[in-house]
Order: structure tokens, then sequence, then C-alpha cells
């Protein structure tokens, strides 16, 4: 399709006069600090930033054919760029501190907001988009090499010594094409040479990447397959995004023909030549006034707040109160810090849920990985060590890249495993680096590395045999090995035992939300809810009081000292474990500090984890309810725990006190 508006009559001249223009109305400082930076290496590029909507304001003729002509004009930008700072470094008080840096280009930012320009998603390019600037936005699932690409060289004619330079074509994947006869400019007496040389030195080179990029999943319409395309990195570009990365791309929609052979069909693919990438998390739906204002509305009752907050989190569910609250302070997580050697500690709490068929635990991941900024939803039926982890996959040059698996794609964010116990062994121990140290080391194919899975890991399981067998050891029911099941903070039984209340209220549930599918006007939407998250998490970052200290301590004493231990979960890890979730639900009610209460809240979740030696006896986590009076309901739960555990609440130092006063917000 042509473009409708096509490229004026003017000389290349007049258009880098005017871009010109442009650039010292607008960017002159900009360029003076370019100019005045220390150039290392005169090979080095730089970057100059241009707002488009500002470009249109100020020149709306030529802002528009850049917008659809940015292949053929761009160059004319970058010559503009070199132009000004010649005029600058002639006129400017500090021209002896400057110098001219000859490769700066322009990275084009701020696109209009419409349908020619913004593109939703991969699937929504188009051919007609070729060669126009558009923008879109995607997860880095693959990153290539950094090569050196010789974009330019020159030549010289054997029979008549005219010299002439080739650029590497981007369509033939940057091939370098001599004209088939001399290019003379002599008309009266042609050359019509066929023999070239290369002129020694006269390369031009610079740093290439590729990478690909995939559709996000929650961008898609449901039952749609997410697309990738390829995105060109240079110069300045190159290495600004690693695998697992949400990124908004800016640049030129290219084509690009595949290697042709004899007898085959010519094939074209599209590609990204982008000219600025920013690496993004997931924007907040919120301000955190809305939050602040939330707590305040609940400080006489806090816990009341966090009840309202949770049965907004997870609508569909009926009941399950304990499940609900480890999903939320497992997508909160703790405050991971580096000891004194070096080694990071992590601060991401995984979760394991073991049950019976219909129980809720493929509806609380769903929910969850909703309620995560960044969240890869996955299934262990067909899932191998190379599809949670990372694949060495050839390209069509021969040259070997990483392809990220799930726990690399989810690196910052949440990753879901649904049919736990599907994956086969080889395959579910591969992945006990990447829960634990947080890492990847990667030896595929000649390529040796170390990629990021800072994940939360929330897994979902059946018990091997048709139900759950409170008899056995949990690594029995589940034919999970004991340093895997370790590695989990929390490990929740969700038993369907014969219970009529249960059924009753389950039944009531359901049919309440199918006589009434809209949600009351007073829930939270999904957006805030995780915006609500987002805000805790990069808040607050409590620290542990030496009542919760003390609790914590005195738990994890009588694990290790109980005759009928699991010695799979009772490890250091153990109280690792419990010290990130009182810091999670520390975030979960705002608070600075890890009173008491966090403590004692995640001396009960992970007392739900003890099969062996519980210290509260058996509960029930799907029977549990929201409380209508929970502040009575936890004063009940802390007096147990201090009673079972022999400590006095006035004997555990100041911080066990009647609880902080100060302002949450501070």
């Amino acid at each position: 399709m042509q473009c409708p508006i096509a490229l004026d009559d003017k000389l290349p001249t007049e258009y880098i006069s005017e871009f010109a223009s442009y650039i010292e109305a607008h960017h002159t400082a900009d360029v003076v600090a370019i100019l005045m930076e220390i150039d290392d290496s005169s090979a080095k590029h730089y970057a100059l930033r241009v707002s488009l909507l500002d470009l249109l304001h100020a020149n709306c003729a030529l802002g528009t054919l850049l917008l659809h002509h940015a292949a053929a004009l761009l160059p004319y930008f970058d010559d503009a760029i070199l132009d000004v700072q010649h005029r600058l470094i002639g006129t400017h008080e500090d021209r002896l501190f400057m110098s001219v840096k000859p490769s700066c280009h322009a990275r084009l930012t701020r696109l209009p907001c419409c349908p020619e320009t913004c593109k939703p998603t991969v699937s929504s390019i188009r051919t007609e988009d070729v060669n126009r600037l558009i923008t879109v936005s995607g997860t880095v699932i693959r990153t290539g090499q950094i090569k050196m690409l010789q974009a330019r060289r020159g030549f010289m004619c054997v029979k008549c010594h005219h010299t002439f330079s080739v650029e590497a074509d981007l369509e033939q994947r940057y091939q370098m094409t001599l004209p088939p006869e001399c290019p003379s400019p002599l008309a009266a007496k042609p050359c019509n040479g066929t023999k070239f040389e290369p002129i020694e030195g006269s390369e031009e080179c610079h740093d290439y990447q590729e990478v690909r990029i995939q559709e996000q999943v929650h961008r898609l319409m449901v039952g749609s397959i997410p697309r990738s395309i390829s995105l060109l990195l240079h110069n300045d570009l190159v290495d600004t995004a690693k695998a697992g990365d949400d990124i908004a791309v800016v640049g030129v929609l290219r084509k690009r023909w595949r290697p042709l052979a004899r007898e085959m069909r010519c094939d074209v693919e599209m590609a990204i030549e982008a000219l600025h990438v920013r690496v993004r998390n997931e924007e907040a739906g919120a301000s955190r006034v809305d939050f602040e204002a939330f707590w305040q509305r609940h400080a006489a009752a806090p816990l009341v707040g966090r009840d309202w907050l949770l049965e907004h989190m997870f609508p569909h569910l009926c009941g399950m109160a304990l499940a609900k609250l480890a999903v939320a302070l497992s997508l909160l997580g703790g405050v991971g810090h580096t000891d004194a050697s070096g080694m990071r500690v992590r601060g991401e709490t995984h979760l394991l849920l073991v049950g019976d068929a219909a129980t809720g635990k493929s509806l609380l991941l769903r929910h969850a990985a909703a309620l995560s900024g960044r969240a890869v939803l996955t299934t262990g039926v067909g899932s191998t060590s190379a599809g949670l982890t990372c694949t060495a996959v050839r390209e069509g040059g021969g040259e070997w890249m990483l392809e990220a698996g799930a726990l690399v794609l989810a690196d910052g964010g949440l990753c879901c495993i649904d049919g736990f116990e599907s994956i086969r062994e080889h395959d579910r121990a591969t992945i006990h680096e990447a829960m634990e140290q947080q890492t990847l080391s990667v030896a595929k194919a000649g390529l040796v590395c170390k990629l990021s899975t800072r994940c939360t890991v929330m897994a979902a399981t059946n018990p091997k045999g048709p139900r759950y067998e409170s008899s056995t050891a949990i690594d029995v029911n589940t034919g999970l090995p004991s340093p895997l099941l370790s590695r989990f903070d929390v490990v929740l039984l969700l038993r369907d035992d014969a219970d009529s209340q249960r059924d009753e209220d389950l039944s009531r549930h359901l049919l309440r939300a199918a006589s009434s599918p809209h949600p009351p006007s007073s829930r939270w939407p999904l957006s805030k809810l995780r915006a609500y998250l987002e805000y805790a998490k990069a808040t607050f970052r409590p620290t542990l009081t030496p009542a919760a200290e003390a609790l914590l301590v005195a738990y994890f004493s009588l694990q290790r000292q109980a005759e009928t231990r699991s010695a799979a979960r009772t490890t250091i890890r153990l109280l690792e474990a419990m010290v990130r979730l009182a810091q999670a639900h520390a975030r979960l009610m705002a608070r600075r500090r890890v009173e008491l209460q966090d403590a004692a809240l995640a001396v009960l979740l992970t007392d739900l984890s003890s099969t062996s030696a519980p210290l509260l006896g058996p509960v029930s986590v799907l029977r549990s309810h929201f409380s209508p009076a929970p502040d009575e309901e936890y004063a009940a739960l802390e007096a147990a725990v201090l009673e079972r555990l022999g400590l006095e609440r006035e004997g555990l130092g100041d911080a066990a006190a009647p609880r902080d006063k100060r302002p949450r917000h501070e």
C-alpha cells in the first residue's frame, strides 16, 4: 500500500536545515551537554532524545513526514545534529572544553497516541507500517550476542582507480552488494570496469545486537497465541535489555529477505529497527494518597481492613481465608538483602499448594497471576527443564542464542506452575538453584552465563494417590524430594473432607455469583489492587522488633527439637521463611516494623505446613473463614501461641507492648 503522504521534491540539504533549526530552538542545551562530554573514544556513540510530539507541535509538516518516511529522513536528522555541533562549537564561550561527537543519533520518544503509530500488540503490525515509525511493548524472550557490524566500506575500481563506498543493506541482512560496473561519474568516457578492490582502512563498523520480543500475555484475547518479532539494536542501544524484561520500543518497521536459495520461494519477514528502548515496570493504577486514607479509616481495627483487602483480591473463592492470606503474603514477599560475605538472601516467598482435586488450587494461581504486575502462568504437563529455565537455539546465520524459559521471563514477578506433579523428576531438579539462589547458571552450546530468576514461585500439585493421606509424610504424599520441599516457604494442605456446612456455604456462594455477575461498586478494581501490592512492596522495608524476633526464634527451636519433626522442613530455611512471612504481613498492613502480630501470623502459616509436629493442632485451610471480629480472634491466637511456646507477652521486650501508634507513612 502506498503512503498517502509522499515526500516532496526538497533537496537533502533543505531537510537537514529544517531539522537543524528545530534542534537549535529546542535542544541546544542537550547538544552542548554532548559537546562537553569527555570523548574517551572517537567510536563512542551518543544519543539525542527528541520528543516527536514536540516536533509535531513546532513543525507539523516535517513531523508528519518523519512519521511516514522515517527510514528515508532519519539519516538527515543525524546529519543535522552534526551541523548544529559545528555551529555551537564555533561560537560557544566554552568551546575550548568541547569536542565534536561525529556519532550522535536522534532517539525519538513520545509518539502520537493513534492506531497508526501505537501498536497494542505485535499481531497488530501490518504491511503498510513498513518504513514508518511505530511503538510497541513486549517481553524480551531471546537475546543475541553483541556483534561488530560492517556498515560501510570503500572500494576502488581496478581499471580507472575510481573510489566509491558501499553500505550494508538491512533488507538483505546487512550484505554488501557491489555494483555490476564501475559507477564513475565521467559520462563522456564511461569506465565499464567490473573488478573492484576494497580500500584498506576504509571500513566503518559499529555494535549490533538482535533480540526477540513477544507479546505480553495479559494484553491478548482469550485463545490468542503470543506472536514475536525481531528487534535490531545498534550502537548505544545494544545491551539495554535482557531476557525477561518488559520493554517499550520506538522504531522503524523494516522488511528483511531471508537467504535466497535456488528453486525456493523468496520469503520476507518484518523486524523493528529500534530508535529508543525503555525498560519499564507495571505502572501503578492509584496514588498512595488513596491507600493512606484507607488505613486511616481502619486505624481502630486494622485487621478488618486487611480482611477486606483479601476478600476483594479473591472474590470468586468461598472462604479459604488462610489460603488467601498465604497467597497475598507470597505476592508481597519479604525484604531481600546482601550479607557481609556478599551473598544475596532472597526476599521472594515461595508457596506450594497441595490438595485434592477441585479445591481451588488453579483458581488461586490464576488470581495471583492477575494480581501480579508481571506473571508467567504455565502447567507441569509437558514442561521440560528447558521450558522452565532456558534453551539454546540456533539462528538462521548459524549463531547460538539463549531463549528464556518461564522462570527467567518471570524475573522480578511471579511464576505460577500448575500441575507441579506432572513435571519429570529430572526437570524438577533444574529449578533448585533458580528458587534459592535466584540465579540460573547456563552452559549450553558454548554459551556460559548466569541469568537472574528473582521471582516468586507458586506451584500447585495433587497427591500421588486418589486422596491426601494424613498418616504419611508430605514428601511421600506428593512425591517431591526433600531438597525441593525445603525451598518452599509455605506448604498449604487443601483437603476436601466431608463437611455439610462447608458444602452449604460453597453452594450459596456459587449461586449468588451466578445470580449477580456484576461486582459491587464498592469493590476495588483489579488495577487498584495490583497497584496497592506494588506500592506496599516499593514503600515498606519493615525491620524486626525484639518481640517478633523472640517469637520466631522460640518457634524455630521448638520445631528443631521435636521428636517427630520433618527433616525436609526444619532446616535453617524454616527460620528465613518465617522472617519473610512476617515482613510480608507487615507490608500488607502498611507498617515499617514487624510487630508481634506479624510474627504470630507468620507462625500460624508456617505451622500449617508442619504435618509432623504442629503447634496449634490440625487446622483446615478450606474451612477457614474471615471472622466478623478479627481482633478478638487474633488475641486468642496470640495467647495460644505464647502459651505453647512458654513465653509471656510482658517478657518479650518493649516491642511487645501496645502496638506502635506512630503514623504508618512517616
